[in-house]
């Protein structure tokens, strides 16, 4: 729990970084800030997975099937949003090599920004349907003793 509470803290912190180097790097439009911004997404990226990985561990295992389905769901939603954000980051990453100033473009840097927010909304609303049909599942099991 404590754990949980670390990564949570910690993605509010990178959620708030991530929001200043998109507005210096918009504002300032220098490599620093661009830098400081593409330098932040992986660093974000990498925390929520460990947060996809920290309430997967907490899952329930009340009754086999149903939980079974809950986490199958879970990790279905949680991997497709994951792949796909991730292919799109090095799309960006790829067509930069060979045009070198695409990802220093405002509108690729606030493309980028509304994606991983929709991104973040997959992880947060897949985590928060998890919860809502485990605590169905553990009420039902505890009103039928």
């Amino acid at each position: 729990m404590r754990k949980t509470k670390i990564l949570n803290s910690l993605l509010v912190v990178f959620n708030i970084l991530i929001i200043a180097s998109l507005i210096i790097a918009l504002i300032i439009k220098t490599k620093l800030a661009y830098s400081l911004y593409w330098f932040i997404v992986p660093l974000l990226i990498l925390l929520l997975i460990l947060v996809i990985r920290e309430w997967s561990k907490r899952g329930k295992d009340s009754d086999i099937d149903k939980s079974k389905i809950i986490q199958r769901s879970f990790d279905d939603t949680t991997t497709l949003s994951t792949v796909f954000y991730g292919i799109i980051y090095l799309i960006i990453m790829f067509i930069d090599t060979f045009n070198e100033n695409i990802k220093n473009s405002p509108y690729v840097l606030i493309g980028f920004f509304v994606i991983t927010i929709i991104y973040e909304l997959f992880i947060y609303l897949a985590i928060d349907n998890a919860n809502k049909e485990t605590t169905k599942l553990l009420n039902e099991q505890h009103h039928n003793k």
